[in-house]
């Protein structure tokens, strides 16, 4: 049952962010601010780019000549560039699950049931949480977060999802027991033609929500070239300036070949 909830959960996320062609990894932890763009290896930083131009490493301004500055401001505006898309995919992935929420319970306990309701609840607080912390002015941390910006893509954001997952299996299992019984009866006790009923049942889910699925798995795909310009840009810089080039921060597996080069 826990599998059940999880899988229509997780539904729209994982047709965005699981796609084959790219897998991002973080080697490292990223703040952004307006500030500043700021890596960190373990809790200890070791550079950051201040107002997308001054390259800090080690608490140290480098001198840059006019090549290596170029690079280093186009290595921050392509991180900047991407989390806008981060953010907008992240919203329309919950979006997605919680139709595929009210698809899949409103048509296993009727409308307006209670397990429905209540993951519906949970998904809209994670959506608020999303927008308030990847608004202008705000803290945005990946691969490090804390309580007071948590990292929504990492450990915070997976515990939170199993919470919700945890606590709609405590509360719904009655329910969609009774009414998996009713099914049963429905079918006359014959397994066989309840199995049949529960397949039809999926596959008019799947054909609702296979369009939607492919645009957001479109969407991925643009945020995936978006990451590898990110990844390309670190590498360019790395290749110039000495003072960078141990550190991989953004490491990219395209059609399961990996193409970084090291880790940090």
């Amino acid at each position: 049952m826990k599998t059940l909830i999880a899988s229509v959960l997780l539904l729209a996320a994982g047709s965005a962010t699981a796609h084959n062609s790219c897998n991002l990894e973080l080697d490292a932890g990223v703040r952004i601010t307006d500030e500043s763009i700021e890596f960190y290896r373990e809790d200890q930083q070791t550079y950051k780019i201040v107002e997308d131009q001054y390259l800090v490493v080690r608490g140290q301004v480098l001198q840059l000549n006019q090549m290596q500055q170029e690079l280093v401001t186009s290595y921050a505006a392509s991180i900047r560039a991407a989390v806008p898309e981060v953010r907008s995919l992240a919203l329309d992935g919950i979006d997605l699950a919680m139709e595929a929420i009210t698809i899949t319970f409103d048509g296993l306990l009727g409308e307006k049931n209670q397990v429905s309701a209540q993951l519906i609840t949970e998904l809209n607080n994670v959506k608020s949480d999303v927008n308030r912390y990847f608004t202008a002015g705000n803290p945005i941390t990946f691969n490090r977060g804390n309580e007071d910006t948590p990292d929504f893509f990492g450990k915070y954001f997976e515990t939170r999802m199993e919470r919700i997952v945890e606590t709609s299996v405590q509360n719904s299992i009655g329910s969609i027991m009774i009414a998996m019984g009713k099914e049963v009866l429905a079918s006359g006790g014959d397994m066989d033609a309840f199995e049949a009923r529960m397949n039809k049942f999926g596959e008019q889910m799947e054909a609702q929500m296979s369009a939607k699925a492919m645009r957001m798995e479109a969407r991925g795909e643009q945020l995936c070239k978006t990451i590898r310009a990110v990844d390309a840009n670190e590498e360019k810089l790395k290749g110039v300036v000495p003072a960078v080039e141990s550190f991989d921060i953004i490491r990219v597996n395209v059609l399961d070949v990996d193409i970084a080069q090291h880790k940090i």
